[in-house]
């Protein structure tokens, strides 16, 4: 059947408002990172693999957000483990900003040799997800893969996320690939059985971290996708704090009718008072070889001009808990730390809902004009 992309936009700007100023269905939470629409509201996800943070990098981040997300691999120059690095970065960001909220990443499907954790893993082979071949399932053909229907696992992977953040100084955990493990192509993998036993597991994995972590803790994971065939909704927001929509306009996702499906996400997210962690991308990323060996100051340039769009369809659809990231990669020479000029200005609370013309939106805040045409790929903020 042939979808009326057209009339969907009707129906979703129709049935889905957006607030003016505060959204009014979002309870405070007091575990959230403290919201504010002065400027931007900006986050951060980056892995540094040298050491920690230098002093005046840790206060760029302290003094520019309140909500940072530590990669895998932080730190792993000085640090055996990510476990102890990123501990010890929670500790120096939290001195520097006591209300910074630093999420502990941990990924939900993939074995991954820089912690502490995958010294046990590799002790129990019957964790090891196995295809139908018996073979051991690997990403890029080196990274083991957790069989999410073993309870055994589970336990192991919720007591991690335990540790680094009720027993440590994090804020909450970040649950990643989800994506992976739902893609319909792992049923000729695993076959149909263990295809639907480990979709189980992946439900119940969030419900015992939920358990284990608390209500006061943070629970992030990603995420919603509107690429197709792998197109997945936020089927996670009752037990979750927060959802990454991470291929914002890019990888595949940067059509008008994909973008349109991840505003709807932030805006469905938002009113329901759920965190939105919005990734989006300077038309590259560290996948492009070519864009790679571009200089840093080439790359900075191109990023400068390319953040209008994505930055104005991210404010056209933003409610309350909304956050924005901006790079070309996860790790710190990939613009992990950069700033746009777009961050520094003022921007205040939206005055009222968007106004939609075919695929144009437009949206008034206190300090801000917004508008973009997600069919043409072009935007203007004319800020106040």
């Amino acid at each position: 059947m042939k979808i009326d992309f057209q009339a969907k936009l009707k129906l979703t700007l129709a049935c889905v408002t957006i607030v003016c100023g505060t959204n009014s269905s979002a309870q405070e939470r007091d575990h959230y990172p403290k919201f504010s629409w002065d400027k931007v509201p900006v986050a951060f996800h980056f892995g540094e693999s040298g050491a920690l943070l230098t002093a005046e990098e840790a206060k760029f981040v302290a003094t520019r957000s309140n909500f940072v997300c530590l990669e895998k691999g932080h730190g792993s120059k000085q640090f055996k483990h990510t476990e102890d690095a990123i501990e010890q970065e929670a500790r120096q960001l939290k001195k520097l900003n006591p209300e910074m909220k630093v999420i502990f990443y941990w990924n939900t499907f993939l074995d991954y040799p820089m912690f502490r954790a995958h010294d046990d893993y590799q002790k129990h082979p019957e964790w090891w997800l196995k295809k139908t071949d018996g073979e051991l399932d690997l990403k890029q053909g080196r990274f083991k893969r957790y069989d999410l229907s073993n309870k055994q696992v589970r336990k192991w992977w919720v007591d991690v996320a335990h540790k680094a953040v009720v027993q440590g100084s994090c804020d909450g955990v970040f649950m990643d690939a989800f994506p992976q493990v739902v893609a319909s192509a792992n049923k000729r993998l695993w076959g149909s059985d263990k295809y639907q036993a480990i979709q189980q597991g992946l439900v119940d994995i969030v419900e015992e971290t939920r358990e284990k972590l608390g209500d006061d803790q943070l629970i992030v994971y990603n995420g919603v996708r509107s690429t197709p065939p792998r197109k997945i909704g936020n089927d996670f927001m009752k037990q979750t704090d927060a959802v990454m929509i991470e291929h914002f306009g890019h990888f595949r996702s940067d059509s008008k009718e994909c973008i349109l499906a991840d505003m709807e996400a932030i805006i469905k997210a938002g009113k329901a008072g759920k965190i939105v962690v919005v990734k989006a991308w300077p038309g590259f990323s560290w996948l492009d070889k070519d864009a790679m060996k571009k200089p840093l100051e080439e790359k900075r340039k191109l990023a400068a001009k390319n953040i209008t769009f994505p930055l104005a369809a991210f404010l056209v659809a933003a409610q309350e808990h909304a956050y924005f990231i901006y790079s070309w990669g996860y790790v710190m020479d990939m613009g992990c730390l950069e700033w746009y000029p777009e961050f520094d200005q003022k921007l205040g609370p939206p005055l009222a809902d968007a106004v939609k013309s075919g695929w144009e939106f437009k949206r008034e805040f206190k300090h801000a004009s917004v508008w973009v045409d997600l069919e043409k790929k072009q935007a203007r903020i004319d800020w106040k």
